[in-house]
């Protein structure tokens, strides 16, 4: 049965694609430019085949202890973010700009800056009279 002309093979594949871009997250690399991280991930893959019995076991063990710290790290954050009703958004550099600018303030130039002002824009909102 297909759902959104996707058969249920196809969304399976794309799930477990997305599980493999969290790996990369995890391992800290999602903000690596494209080429680089396809590099990166070709080497592993070369040497990896050069990995005896052993040190593959030793290598999944890294990888399973960082999967168990992650696991026990996102049950935390779940268990806090539910309590305190905080919703998680991703928005561009460009997005928090126009936000900014919609609550008619001057956005900084240094995207490094931009959800710092926001923030503070924000609680200033918060303490005006209405």
């Amino acid at each position: 049965m297909a759902t959104n002309g996707h058969s249920h093979e196809q969304g399976l594949r794309v799930h477990h694609l997305a599980n493999l871009g969290g790996l990369v997250a995890i391992a800290g690399l999602d903000h690596e430019p494209p080429d680089f991280l396809l590099g990166a991930l070709l080497s592993v893959a070369h040497e990896s085949a050069t990995l005896d019995t052993a040190q593959r076991a030793q290598v999944a063990a890294a990888g399973r202890e960082r999967l168990e710290e992650r696991a026990t790290s996102k049950r935390a954050w779940k268990s806090w973010s539910r309590a305190k009703e905080l919703h998680s958004v991703t928005l561009s550099s460009a997005q928090v700009r126009e936000i900014i600018e919609a609550l008619h303030e001057h956005a900084p130039e240094n995207s490094a800056q931009l959800i710092a002002s926001l923030s503070a824009l924000l609680t200033e909102s918060k303490h005006e009279p209405a």
